[in-house]
């Protein structure tokens, strides 16, 4: 078991008291310059696109001169804050790297992001520039004129309509050798990053993260080495895409990046072509790898390492994954996380069992609190309330909302319910805002969902449970997507087999719809308000039928 120690007066729980690897009274950019130094021959990262691999040496000079662009030919100032939309691609983490040298904010976005999602953020977040691929520039420019600002365009790739690109900011300055890097006064109070919240329940808010706490967090999701090559498909949108990028470029590892969306093939191809030696993702990639037709012929030798987090991940797709993965050799962890953190919070690094987050990592400090704000004890469950040294910011510009999730105490309410066990191992249960109530009961979204899976492993492939509003009521309603083509299932046997196992009140009273797909965050996190709003509209069409005397 890990180095956890329980407070036995106040019911908190305590991380082990290791320093981060890095000191956090430094900037990022000061940090980063110094380490890009230190290896320059190492490949710090081959693009599978283009195949082309970049040293330390090469990325921090492009590092230093996007740096100079910045603040020498583009006029931007240090505190201006940049918008960052791009996908995996060759010039990314010297655009990131190079803000923060400049001690420019970046606020990262999704390209995955739909117009409105866009326009959201950017009144959310009015950035001085935006730096984007080429293909975006369109569905930006729109969000910008909606929005009535008009920051200067910057492009990765080829020239788009006269605005200048990235490699312009790339190209020699003539005073590589006189660049010195930004101080950053106050790490700690200091802006460095604004990440997005999931919006998985509702709008993205802007998640202010200093300098100090994506040195002491978000570079320590994991103690990766200079042998690691690692490879994650998330964007810097989401704070497990920022981590990675730091965290391999700190100790020196290489990253094998690619501007392909997911999809369980090409992970398969890259980890066999590149001996991928560490995977992180979510567990909605993780249950899609598992069933691509083709992984039981798959190469995973070189895996050693695989982190999962972002979603529940039930102890099924733990050791349904592991039968693949080298035995003794390699570890499956599971992790908890929140972009308030700027990093992870619980792993199952020391010690798993069945459905657990993990214990509080180092630093970390962890209570389960009821309504009142009581704290509570092993195996009763309520609200998990976090605490570290160091949190995020501030939501940008949304002062009541940054006071709703950060107490005067320093405790961040995650609105997860949790419980914990004798020997600090946290489990969470659901989103407290997810919560289903019918006939005066509370019903959980995730313990169906993972009901559902169980009984059903072989025929569906995702579920999403939520709530129909009827009066005085919320009718548990299921979202499903069939395994593959040709499974034969039907809604109501979803139905039935549930009620065997489950109380009556659990029942599934508002029915199954089949769909083709969740409506995803670009992270790989259920979008539950979206499946909400599908749910009651399916809901509303077949009762509409059911009245006009047509089929169900």
């Amino acid at each position: 078991m890990s180095q956890v120690v329980f407070d036995e007066r106040t019911k908190i729980w305590h991380g082990s008291p290791v320093a981060p690897l890095y000191n956090p009274a430094q900037g990022l950019g000061e940090l980063l310059h110094r380490l890009l130094a230190r290896t320059p021959t190492r490949i710090a990262q081959i693009s599978a696109d283009t195949g082309r691999s970049l040293t330390y040496q090469q990325l921090h000079l492009g590092c230093i001169r996007f740096a100079q662009s910045l603040t020498g030919s583009c006029g931007l100032a240090r505190g201006d804050l940049v918008t960052l939309v791009a996908r995996n691609g060759d010039q990314l983490a010297a655009i990131v790297f190079g803000c923060f040298m400049a001690a420019i904010p970046v606020n990262t976005l999704d390209p995955t992001f739909r117009a409105e999602d866009y326009e959201h953020m950017l009144r959310t977040v009015p950035p001085k520039a935006v730096i984007c691929d080429g293909e975006l520039v369109p569905v930006l420019k729109q969000a910008l004129e909606a929005v009535a600002i008009a920051p200067q365009l910057i492009v990765i790739g080829k020239r788009v309509n006269g605005y200048p690109t990235v490699d312009d900011f790339l190209l020699p300055t003539g005073l590589e050798e006189c660049f010195v890097p930004q101080h950053v006064e106050d790490p700690a109070r200091e802006l460095a990053i604004v990440l997005c919240s999931s919006g998985t329940t509702g709008l993205p808010k802007g998640v202010c993260l200093s300098h100090a706490i994506c040195i002491a967090h978000t570079a320590n999701l994991w103690r990766a080495t200079d042998c690691d090559r690692v490879l994650c498909f998330s964007s810097l949108y989401w704070v497990s895409g920022l981590g990675v990028l730091l965290n391999a470029t700190t100790a020196g590892a290489t990253r094998i990046i690619t501007r392909q969306s997911f999809s369980a093939r090409l992970l398969i191809d890259l980890v066999e072509q590149y001996r991928i030696t560490t995977l992180f993702m979510p567990p909605v990639q993780a249950l899609a790898l598992l069933g691509e037709g083709t992984i039981g012929m798959a190469d995973f030798s070189s895996v050693r390492l695989v982190l999962c987090g972002g979603g529940a991940v039930s102890d099924e797709l733990k050791s349904s994954f592991e039968k693949y993965l080298p035995r003794r050799r390699a570890k499956f962890i599971v992790g908890y996380g929140l972009s308030e953190i700027g990093g992870g919070c619980f792993a199952t690094a020391g010690a798993y069992k069945a459905g657990a987050v993990g214990t509080p990592n180092a630093g970390m400090e962890a209570k389960v609190v009821d309504e009142q704000g009581n704290c509570l004890a092993a195996g009763e469950e309520g609200e998990l309330l976090v605490r570290a040294k160091l949190v995020f910011l501030e939501y940008y510009g949304n002062a009541s909302e940054t006071a709703q999730m950060l107490d005067r105490e320093g405790w961040l309410h995650t609105g997860d319910i949790a419980r914990y066990d004798e020997e600090g191992m946290f489990f969470v249960v659901d989103r407290r805002k997810d919560i289903i109530k019918y006939g005066g009961y509370q019903v959980s979204p995730s313990e169906l969902e993972a009901k559902i899976m169980a009984l059903f492993a072989g025929s569906v492939l995702m579920v999403c449970v939520t709530g129909i509003p009827v009066p005085g009521n919320d009718l548990p309603v299921a979202l499903a997507v069939r395994q593959r083509e040709g499974t034969v299932l039907e809604g109501q046997d979803i139905v039935d087999g549930l009620a065997e196992v489950v109380a009556d009140f659990k029942r599934l009273r508002g029915g199954v719809f089949f769909v083709d797909e969740l409506p995803m965050t670009p992270s790989g996190k259920v979008v539950r308000r979206r499946c909400k709003e599908m749910a009651i509209a399916l809901y509303e069409e077949r009762e509409q039928q059911r009245k006009e005397g047509g089929s169900p």
